[in-house]
């Protein structure tokens, strides 16, 4: 069973994201999905996208979450 692991509506960030946990080694895959952005956010209810990243072997849920964590706590620096 997969695990949802983060979501973003940065598409360059999800995808770098991806990339650093695949040549990790980790099996993920991203999904797209369409949030409506409430109206008095944008003007008119406009659509937004978003990618989540899915993680495909739960036996490595914490160790992803962790790396995951690394990387992002290493990108905002």
């Amino acid at each position: 069973m997969a695990s949802k692991i983060f979501t973003t509506n940065d598409q360059l960030l999800g995808s770098y994201l991806r990339n650093l946990m695949e040549s990790a080694g980790y099996s993920v895959l991203t999904q797209k999905t369409r949030i409506e952005t409430p109206q008095e956010q944008q003007g008119f209810g406009n659509l937004d996208w978003h990618s989540e990243l899915w993680l495909i072997h739960d036996a490595d849920l914490a160790n992803a979450q962790q790396f995951l964590q690394q990387a992002l706590s290493r990108d905002s620096a």
